[in-house]
């Protein structure tokens, strides 16, 4: 057999199998099993219990479709040497009740202790809150509750054993997203889309808008689509069908207009499939877009749509998820309960408060975050050492003294800032003293101190609390929205630049005129990561083919597939700087260009300067690669192309993309992953996006110019002096006229 034909064959092999692991992916099937959840994979780290602060928590949810049989806690620790036993022992709540206790013996080697505790099934509800109180004694005299012996140490490694059985829900859109998409369940999300034919770009518009309302709703669990045709799966789906179309396996019966239904599996009733359907596809899209803004309005087992008003598209960086950056926010705004904003001796745990920004942030020679901060405390007896630290994303800001007698305080502070792409183009600041980038944590500390004067006769008391105003205020409003492009850090963070507008209005993703399944279900994640990212769903979302793509103005393009990017590329940057077909990998630097305009830079950060160059070979082991360049229709509109070697190094792509460790190393306009290892390249000129303050402008414009600002600053100088020379010479001629 010839070397042409054996390729053939082997990419023809490769390509029903893509096809056949897309269309036998199950996602979640309601049966009676049996499971482990370690501590870490349901969000906790370790935890380590010390004097006071003696309580661990931690949430664990359960299924509206299961019911729990039996439940088993593993727990794996470590503890103080100084424990007594017998008077010693960590007590295990569930939902505020007290199912069991773990004794302390004493210990006879270092090495961590596992410790199991049968729970009573009928504690569990569907939320569930699990914790671990150490009670310690270190001797049998007065003790001091903070002394340094008293300490436990809870593994991540703990795991929480269940085995549980499947409830039959009814079929009621009311309970929608649930059983599909579980808020219990924080596990990444997996639901098929199955699709009577080979869908349209319509079709698939449709399908990305519930994509992107189901990633809205699984938001950092994330979520997976697989695809296929005509197939139904064992578990859990997603149906799309028109009048006509038919799917073995379910009875589709034609509609009169946009249909939502909730149907059950033949003879499986507990496995339910969300069937949306239409007299063509364009009620395809309106029953989606029904979905996905008016899921509230909907009970029972179907909802006919009569109209869908999207309304005025939403403003530039308007994201729910996002904070606001028009002006000042509050803090009651950044929570969810009003308590979360109070702390108590016993309870020192910080005050955390989630700052996710738009990524397109200038914050450039700015002095700062505007904080108005406010708050109330119980004054100490007398002054000490007692203090409310503010640290942003674990770096320390300022801290202010907690005085007796003085009850309430109100500050204002500002924060200084540093700009990720002036550290790039630096290259000078190695350890700043904090950073604010996408997702960020403004953390209020409480460290009261007490006086004591013997063990017997401690000031402990849990009335010891302060608390934050919530009408206290972070304001982001100062900062112009202007970013450097292409740059795959912005779309690895958040979606960026097509998270800037949040019902994607201005997002077009370009398919191959004839999708593999491999492609269709990397299209549907890219949607649904971009609608966690802003919290909002798709519904402006727009496909396209490669034909039509040349049609579409003022769009971001998202271009899915090394067939569509291959295309694409020759129409649009015959010379592109990367890209990853299943015979060709390319790898060039598109113009010269200067170390300060645009350096190589690596993962690795390989110092050498790179210009001009092009790398071509072929190899057949799996790659993928994430490219993006500036978009021929508009200077300020981006394309970002995903394109892989084979079907499961794209969605190798996505688990990457889920990794913040690996997210940290994507940057530049090029992204090379292979498994664990990510390069990033800058290889073309920048553009920018947004707009500046035309002093601020003139600034950065002069700003690595010294040379150019210092005969800029002479001749000015030169300027006004001759004006003030001539003008005083003036003055004084007309004074001895007169």
């Amino acid at each position: 057999m010839s070397y042409s034909r054996r390729m053939t064959l082997s990419f023809l092999l490769l390509a029903f199998a893509g096809l056949a692991n897309a269309a036998t992916s199950q996602g979640f099937t309601p049966s009676e099993r049996s499971y482990a959840r370690s501590f870490s994979e349901m969000g906790a780290g370790n935890y380590e219990l010390v004097g006071l602060n003696n309580d661990a928590y931690l949430n664990v949810g359960v299924r509206a479709d299961e019911i729990v049989q039996s439940a088993t806690l593993e727990l794996s620790m470590s503890y103080s040497p100084a424990l007594l036993e017998g008077l010693s022992h960590i007590k295990v709540y569930l939902n505020n009740e007290v199912v069991g206790t773990v004794a302390l013996p004493k210990q006879a080697s270092p090495e961590p202790v596992v410790s199991r505790v049968r729970i009573d099934p009928r504690y569990f509800s569907d939320f569930n809150q699990l914790r671990l109180s150490l009670v310690g004694h270190y001797t049998l005299g007065c003790e001091d509750p903070a002394h340094t012996s008293l300490w436990a140490n809870i593994s991540k490694n703990s795991r929480l054993l269940l085995q549980v059985a499947p409830i039959t829900l009814p079929n009621d859109l009311a309970r929608l997203p649930a059983p599909f998409f579980d808020r219990r369940d924080n596990q990444r999300l997996t639901i098929p889309f199955v699709f009577a034919a080979q869908p349209s770009t319509d079709t698939l518009a449709a399908a990305g808008i519930v994509a992107s309302w189901f990633g809205q709703s699984a938001d950092y669990r994330t979520a997976r689509f697989p695809a296929s045709l005509n197939r139904l799966p064992a578990g859990h789906a997603v149906v799309f069908a028109t009048n006509g179309d038919s799917i073995n396996g379910l009875s589709l019966p034609d509609v009169s207009g946009p249909t939502i239904d909730l149907v059950p599996a033949y003879r499986r009733p507990a496995v339910k499939y969300l069937v949306i359907r239409g007299r063509n596809i364009n009620d395809l899209r309106i029953a989606a877009q029904a979905l996905a803004l008016g899921k509230v309005l909907m009970s029972g087992s179907q909802a006919r749509i009569r109209s869908v008003d999207l309304g005025q598209p939403r403003l530039a960086n308007d994201a729910p998820n996002w904070v606001r950056t028009t002006g000042p926010i509050r803090f009651a705004e950044l929570i969810k309960q009003p308590y979360e904003l109070q702390r108590s001796y016993a309870n020192r745990d910080p005050i955390r408060l989630n700052l996710r920004l738009p990524p397109d942030l200038f914050t450039w020679r700015v002095r700062g975050i505007d904080m108005d901060l406010r708050y109330r405390y119980t004054p100490p007896v007398r002054r000490d050492n007692s203090l409310l630290g503010v640290y942003l994303n674990d770096q320390l800001v300022t801290a202010y003294p907690l005085l007796p007698g003085q009850h309430s305080d109100a500050q204002q502070l500002s924060m200084p800032v540093l700009d990720e792409a002036s550290i790039q183009a630096k290259k000078t600041l190695s350890a700043p003293p904090f950073y604010v980038g996408v997702r960020n944590e403004l953390q209020l500390r409480y460290q009261p101190e007490v006086t004591k004067e013997n063990l017997c006769t401690a000031q402990i008391s849990d009335s010891l609390v302060a608390a934050i105003d919530p009408d206290s205020t972070i304001d982001f409003s100062r900062y112009p929205h202007y970013i450097a492009m292409p740059s795959l850090s912005a779309f690895a963070q958040a979606g960026f630049p097509f998270t800037r507008y949040a019902d994607l209005a201005q997002t077009a993703v370009v398919l191959a005129d004839q999708p593999s399944a491999g492609d269709i279900t990397a299209m549907l994640n890219s949607v649904a990561r971009l609608s966690a990212a802003t919290g909002y769903p798709g519904v402006r979302l727009q496909v396209v083919s490669v034909a039509t793509a040349e049609q579409m103005t003022n769009k971001d393009f998202l271009v899915i597939g090394s067939t569509a990017a291959r295309a694409l590329r020759a129409q649009w940057q015959p010379q592109a700087p990367a890209y990853v077909t299943r015979v060709m990998r390319v790898l060039r630097s598109s113009q010269p260009q200067t170390d300060a305009e645009s350096g190589w830079l690596t993962a690795q950060g390989d110092p050498v300067a790179r210009r001009d160059i092009s790398v071509m070979l072929t190899a057949n082991g799996a790659h993928s690669a994430i490219t993006s360049y500036q978009a021929p229709r508009g200077k300020a509109r981006t394309v970002v192309a995903l394109n892989a070697t084979d079907s499961a190094s794209l969605q190798g792509l996505f688990d990457a993309l889920d990794r913040p460790q690996l997210v940290e190393r994507m940057s530049g306009d090029v992204v090379l992953v292979n498994g664990q290892q990510v390069d990033s390249f800058r290889t073309q000129k920048v553009y920018h996006v947004g707009h500046l303050p035309v002093l601020t402008r003139l600034w950065l414009a002069f700003s690595d110019q010294p040379i150019v600002l210092a005969i800029a600053s002479v001749a000015l100088g030169l300027f006004v002096a001759m004006l003030m020379f001539f003008g005083l010479n003036y003055v004084a001629k007309r004074r001895l006229v007169k």
